[in-house]
């Protein structure tokens, strides 16, 4: 049931970028138990992050909704079902029959497995692999008419270190540096570490199924290359920003885990 695509343009890379919420697809066998609106789902979505994992050759891009399984949770709580799994928004229209949700669970098991096997074989031509988890976040949760939440719980850039050893922080912190204060037409990006969403369940069961094999940062960008409520996006900000933060990846790694 998951719909998603595998590029690995140059495997001599020590880094693969992942965008596990950027779809949108919804398979019929759970849309028809689902209330929630496409737009509202859309809104909840992380849209296009999928172009910012474009910008590095190794990267993994689902394109099925988290609305239908959310690869960043754990399986028990991967198939939404009430409003407080998804932002107060009713889901369901009905439960969800047996049948179906072991189907689900399986596709979750399966893409998981998938995932183990790719990075396995990226390990044996790496000691050490660089993880990019990329999502996106609302900022504007008044409403389409609403004023922008505070910056200060809602900075440009945020990159999550919860799910990983604390030796790995000041790795993490150093790509921070070369993030926060970039100009970004006419305004200087605010990038900081573990504010509100410090990372889910992904790159933890990575650092733990690949001890001191890998580093996976959580990397949140606020919906500043697009409008939330609309869901109209606007290309040039969206290849500004992901230009801007694969150069600083791009050199930061170079810095931090030269070859």
């Amino acid at each position: 049931m998951i719909n998603c695509n595998y590029t690995f343009g140059d495997e001599t890379q020590p880094l693969l970028a992942f965008a596990i919420h950027n779809g949108h697809r919804m398979p019929k066998a759970i849309l028809n138990f689902t209330e929630v609106s496409e737009a509202d789902r859309f809104r909840e979505e992380d849209p296009h992050t999928g172009r910012f994992a474009q910008r590095f050759s190794n990267h993994i891009i689902v394109h099925t909704s988290r609305f239908a399984l959310d690869l960043n949770r754990p399986l028990n709580r991967a198939v939404y079902q009430h409003p407080e799994d998804a932002w107060g928004l009713k889901v369901r229209n009905q439960e969800i029959p047996a049948e179906v949700m072991m189907d689900l669970q399986s596709s979750y098991q399966e893409w998981y497995c998938l995932v183990k096997y790719q990075i396995n074989r990226l390990l044996e031509r790496h000691e050490f692999l660089t993880i990019l988890d990329l999502h996106s976040f609302n900022h504007r949760r008044g409403g389409p008419d609403a004023p922008p939440d505070p910056q200060e719980m809602n900075p440009d850039i945020i990159l999550g270190r919860s799910n990983m050893p604390v030796a790995y922080y000041d790795k993490v912190e150093a790509l921070r540096d070369r993030l926060d204060g970039k100009d970004f037409l006419g305004r200087l990006l605010d990038c900081r570490c573990d504010v509100k969403f410090p990372g889910g369940h992904f790159p933890r069961w990575l650092h733990d199924t690949f001890p001191g094999r890998l580093l996976c940062i959580a990397v949140e960008f606020k919906k500043i290359y697009m409008n939330e409520w609309t869901g109209r996006q606007n290309p040039a900000f969206t290849m500004l920003l992901s230009e801007l933060f694969s150069a600083a990846v791009s050199d930061w790694q170079k810095a931090i885990f030269p070859r």
